[in-house]
């Protein structure tokens, strides 16, 4: 009988350990420099770590096996384009599992040291800045979770084609990636595009007019210059804004964030929008009955904002506008 996924991953992580226990990742690293160029080591070399990495692999084991890929046979058989979209669907369900975006990190760094082994062909997109950074950045973060004290401060000092970007994910909460999925119904004042796990979601305009016509040339803007080459520059540049106006450092989730917190105070003040919202995101008649009630209301906004940030389920909401 073939091996399970599961087993073929332990086996990969046994070898890294054993090949890696007693020698000093350190000295291994400037050896690999010297031989590479890359200052890095491709082994295990506490017990400690091989514990947390087992753990967040036979954790994605589990994912895998909900999806119907138990066996090796099965893994090999799964198209690139596929296991891409399976490791956007596992690291969206941490997220929504609570977990934090250093627990997120330590299960990103397991399967780059243990998938590529036996799927080299996911190297690249496991090791992609923006990708690793979009995946963590989700989780729960250690310190208060809002958006930047300033981020406007933070946008004027970005470059223009880093700023547009910005903007664009205050507007719409965008996740960095999905603006090149992202299509502009002019017509019916709503955008449509591609999340994680590749389902697809409107964002509705219709009282929001102005803010469309800008989010609509934006994107039209941004998708021109084939962005998503340069993410890598674009967290630079962040990073670089948020030293010079003396705020702390989020990525470019921290728009996310703010876009969350903006929406939660206009649903609030517009029922009507928040009614026409409702229906349109498909909420059941127990959700909608909420607006009704000044005590039962923030179901509804969580219902609406969860749905047009992409995720599933309403608590998420929560994660981005409550302090």
């Amino acid at each position: 009988m073939e091996n399970k996924v599961r087993y073929v991953l332990k086996h990969v992580l046994d070898d890294l350990y054993e090949l890696g226990k007693g020698t000093k990742r350190g000295r291994l690293k400037q050896q690999m420099k010297k031989l590479t160029g890359v200052k890095e080591s491709h082994f295990i070399h506490t017990s400690k770590t091989k514990v947390r990495y087992e753990q967040a692999v036979m954790k994605f084991c589990d994912f895998l096996e909900q999806q119907g890929i138990k066996r090796e046979k099965h893994l090999e058989k799964t198209s690139t384009e596929e296991l891409q979209r399976l490791i956007d669907g596992y690291f969206e369900k941490l997220a929504e599992d609570g977990l934090s975006q250093s627990t997120i990190k330590i299960h990103i760094a397991a399967l780059e040291k243990t998938l590529e082994v036996i799927r080299p062909d996911i190297k690249e997109y496991l090791e992609n800045d923006s990708n690793r950074i979009s995946w963590w950045s989700e989780g729960v973060a250690s310190r208060k979770r809002e958006p930047y004290a300033d981020p406007e401060a933070i946008r004027q000092r970005l470059k223009e084609e880093h700023r547009i970007i910005a903007e664009a994910q205050a507007i719409a909460g965008f996740r960095v990636r999905e603006i090149s999925k992202t299509t502009v119904d002019r017509e019916n004042y709503k955008v449509i595009t591609k999340g994680k796990g590749g389902r697809i979601r409107e964002i509705h305009f219709e009282h929001r007019k102005e803010d469309f016509e800008k989010l609509a040339d934006l994107i039209e803007k941004i998708q021109e210059q084939e962005y998503e080459k340069h993410l890598k520059d674009y967290y630079k540049d962040i990073k670089n804004a948020c030293k010079a106006t003396g705020q702390i450092y989020n990525a470019s989730h921290a728009f996310r964030h703010e876009y969350a917190h903006e929406r939660e105070k206009e649903l609030r003040e517009n029922k009507e929008e928040l009614k026409t919202l409702l229906d349109k995101y498909g909420a059941d008649e127990k959700t909608k009955e909420t607006v009704n009630n000044e005590d039962t209301i923030k179901e509804a906004i969580d219902y609406v904002i969860t749905r047009e940030l992409g995720h599933n389920r309403s608590r998420m909401s929560e994660y981005y506008y409550k302090s």
